[in-house]
């Protein structure tokens, strides 16, 4: 039997996929349950980190977004076609220019060795003009489960792992 909090949280997301017109509530609604049954808080945001992770990581691909090819997405394909020399690292959003250096996580050939939600909500301007963007309350999984301050720390921390952005959503839990 839940605790009453759990069935708040149950009968929130069930609402706002509804609201929002999800054609994939029963089957959506079965993963909530199999988060619920985590009783155990630090077992339950990794699980429902672990679940973000995977849905952001199948969403850009299946949709591929940002459309790499040859190691550079849509953005810099599209500047180098319009000649402008400027900002054509390789790699996209997981080079980063204050360094000069690409994300230590980055895999050969694409892809990320390391569960970051922050690394896979970003999109960049040119993405955003488009209307691409992902945030953590558009996300049922994390629209109710985490609080404004964790959403927040986890969109906002980029290139580094699960364990250390597990601890500071306890924290701020």
């Amino acid at each position: 039997m839940r605790s009453k909090k759990d069935q708040k949280l149950y009968d929130k997301t069930k609402r706002y996929l509804e609201k929002i017109g999800d054609k994939e509530i029963d089957q959506k609604m079965k993963v909530i349950d199999s988060v619920l049954e985590k009783t155990d808080k630090e077992e339950r945001y990794s699980y429902l980190y672990d679940l973000i992770c995977d849905y952001l990581d199948n969403e850009f691909r299946e949709k591929d977004i940002c459309g790499f090819c040859h190691d550079l997405c849509k953005r810099r394909r599209d500047m180098m076609e319009r000649n402008v020399k400027k900002d054509t690292y390789i790699n996209g959003c997981c080079h980063s220019y204050s360094k000069n250096a690409d994300c230590p996580h980055l895999k050969k050939g694409g892809g990320c060795d390391i569960k970051n939600i922050g690394c896979k909500t970003f999109t960049c301007f040119y993405l955003r003009k488009q209307g691409i963007r992902y945030t953590l309350n558009k996300i049922y999984l994390a629209r109710y489960f985490f609080n404004t301050r964790q959403k927040f720390y986890m969109e906002n921390t980029f290139f580094v792992d699960k364990p250390i952005i597990m601890e500071g959503i306890l924290k701020r839990g």
